[in-house]
């Protein structure tokens, strides 16, 4: 209908604008609400995986979506305290950017060691700002319809309240630290070696300057893709040092790691390799 020449001009520009709006909303945080699509047991995996879902946004609205069009988010609530954080290692940038963004909810703190020139957390910063989050009980009241859970705007208030950052970008070169401030202002960034200045002075700042006192995110993306003894050492730092809360989740870029384990456990994954803390020997 929009590339109908015989449309009128506003209504056409009014569709364009509305669908760009859906595009933008459809890549978004929803919650699966109904899962009752009906798929007989000779339907095979493709009807499976094309069977459609109902998933609320945050502003309240509900849609119908193809099964494969989701990605389970792995929420904070889910996660036993108790536990050793996950650790999920990624080859690639865009798969490593990607696991970041999903993973990352309004209730979580995200920190990147190795920011380079800011970028995955500046991604990281606007998925929360954006993405939205969705309650799992939604509000019955007569504002229930005009868009916003109550569980976000509590996390918004107290960040608010607390005058902190939801995201840190750390990195050991002057010229990226200084290349970030300027071009993602609303991020926090800071210079530091962890491999040779340790984590005490990472985990000081991040007490003092974010929402919770401690990263409940940390991505790692350091030595590039070769040295794997320097990715290990990092990510064993990061799991010993006594944070204020244990971080949830490790994720970890390195493309020679991630072969090495792939050739040990023969398991394909597609794109990512969840790790045990047995398999990084601590």
């Amino acid at each position: 209908e929009i590339n109908n020449t015989n449309t009128d001009t506003t209504t056409t520009t009014h569709q364009k604008t509305t669908l760009n709006q859906s595009r933008k909303e459809f890549f978004s945080r929803a919650r699966v609400i109904s899962d009752d699509e009906a798929i007989s047991s000779e339907g095979g995996d493709e009807k499976r995986i094309g069977r459609r879902i109902v998933v609320r946004y945050s502003r309240g609205a509900t849609y119908r979506v193809r099964a494969y069009n989701l990605i389970p988010v792995l929420e904070p609530s889910v996660q036993s305290p108790s536990l050793p954080p996950m650790v999920v290692l990624v080859p690639e940038t865009n798969i490593y950017r990607r696991e970041a963004k999903v993973h990352t909810t309004p209730n979580d703190s995200f920190m990147e060691l190795g920011c380079d020139y800011g970028i995955t957390v500046d991604k990281i910063q606007k998925s929360l700002q954006e993405a939205g989050d969705v309650p799992k009980i939604w509000p019955m009241d007569e504002n229930a319809g005009h868009g916003e859970g109550e569980g976000e705007k509590k996390v918004v208030e107290t960040k608010v309240l607390e005058n902190r950052v939801s995201c840190l970008g750390v990195d050991k070169s002057r010229e990226s630290i200084k290349l970030a401030k300027e071009r993602y202002p609303k991020c926090l960034f800071s210079l530091g070696n962890i491999l040779f200045g340790g984590m005490t002075s990472i985990r000081t700042l991040c007490e003092k300057s974010l929402v919770g006192s401690a990263p409940s995110i940390i991505c790692i993306d350091v030595n590039g893709n070769r040295d794997i003894d320097g990715v290990l050492k990092c990510l064993e730092m990061v799991m010993n040092e006594p944070w204020k809360r244990q971080p949830r989740m490790i994720i970890v870029k390195s493309r020679f790691l991630y072969w090495e384990l792939k050739k040990m456990e023969k398991d394909d994954t597609n794109g990512s390799a969840i790790l045990s803390t047995s398999a990084l020997g601590s």
